[in-house]
């Protein structure tokens, strides 16, 4: 399908979105978000390749419904786009579906929760298995209500896996604040990019700390291989720190210092990246500038409102 054609089929699907809520009056939400991107440059053999520092600025805009079953998504970063992502959570029979569109490409994941084993699973063979209290808030706040903050919230370390890792800043960072909100083990699956025939067979384990904070997570293969590992460094009346390794197949590793503030809604990150074939890594910062939330009587904005409100400080 040609980029076109996608995103003329995009804007039918917004503007039946629209439609659907167009016959109340509706309020949303709108969260503005500034980063500041410090590009650290690349490295070969440990030396620098360019010299000087390269900082930018992202504007990302999310709208959301009252319910929070919909959000539509800006990122300036992206030039001239008017078209947002769009991303909605549905119920379908007894599972639920979480489509998420842009102009590119379009995921659907299906869930399910098994009130007897207190699980929940995504796709068709990723299983999470929570605790009481934690399955129960899920169940209710995702399962009932649509809850999309805290389904990123509850997949927070598995975005990339399933492709909404735009949305990670959208988080509500619920399992932060309630100590007997936990996942107790998971198991995934999932074929190679460059081996389509290879299944990956994954374990992953969670640790907590006194307090409830997610302590430790570890994402291994049932042949040894290490994908994701995730410690906290530290935790202090709601601001948490953490390193992150990640290993993509052996082809990009990752390494990344983590700082979640719920008191000031902030996530920022520093990254080592090593792309292991061209032997090249690269580095960069992400700063948070400012996070606003106010009121909104549009779920999907014109190019004028999103320029304007880029533009203001």
């Amino acid at each position: 399908m040609n980029k076109f054609k996608h995103t003329y089929i995009l804007l039918i699907l917004v503007t039946l979105h629209v439609k659907t809520f167009a016959q109340a009056p509706k309020s949303y939400i709108v969260t503005h978000i500034v980063n500041k991107i410090i590009d650290k440059g690349e490295y070969a053999d440990d030396r620098r390749i360019d010299k000087k520092d390269k900082i930018n600025v992202n504007n990302l805009v999310y709208i959301l419904n009252t319910k929070k079953d919909s959000i539509a998504f800006y990122d300036s970063l992206i030039p001239e786009k008017t078209v947002p992502n769009l991303c909605t959570l549905t119920k379908a029979q007894n599972n639920l579906l979480l489509t998420y569109k842009n102009e590119s490409y379009s995921t659907e994941l299906n869930m399910a929760f098994n009130d007897n084993e207190k699980t929940v699973l995504i796709g068709d063979k990723d299983v999470f298995y929570l605790n009481d209290t934690y399955y129960k808030y899920l169940r209710r706040s995702i399962g009932d209500n649509l809850n999309i903050p805290d389904l990123i919230d509850f997949l927070e370390d598995f975005l990339i896996n399933y492709n909404l890792d735009d949305l990670k800043y959208i988080s509500s960072y619920e399992k932060y604040k309630h100590k007997d909100f936990k996942i107790l083990k998971a198991y995934m699956e999932s074929y190679r990019t460059q081996a389509s025939d290879y299944l990956d067979k994954w374990n992953v384990t969670f640790s907590y700390n006194e307090a409830g904070i997610p302590k430790y997570i570890l994402k291994e293969s049932t042949e040894g291989d290490q994908e994701l590992e995730k410690k906290l460094v530290s935790s202090n009346k709601g601001i948490f720190k953490y390193t992150k390794h990640t290993n993509a197949e052996s082809r990009l590793i990752t390494d990344s210092e983590i700082l979640i503030d719920n008191n000031k809604n902030i996530f920022e990150e520093k990254v080592t990246s090593f792309q292991v074939g061209l032997g090249k890594e690269t580095r960069y910062e992400i700063k948070r500038i400012s996070c606003k939330s106010f009121p909104s009587g549009e779920f999907i904005l014109t190019s004028g409102s999103i320029s304007k409100m880029m533009s203001s400080k």
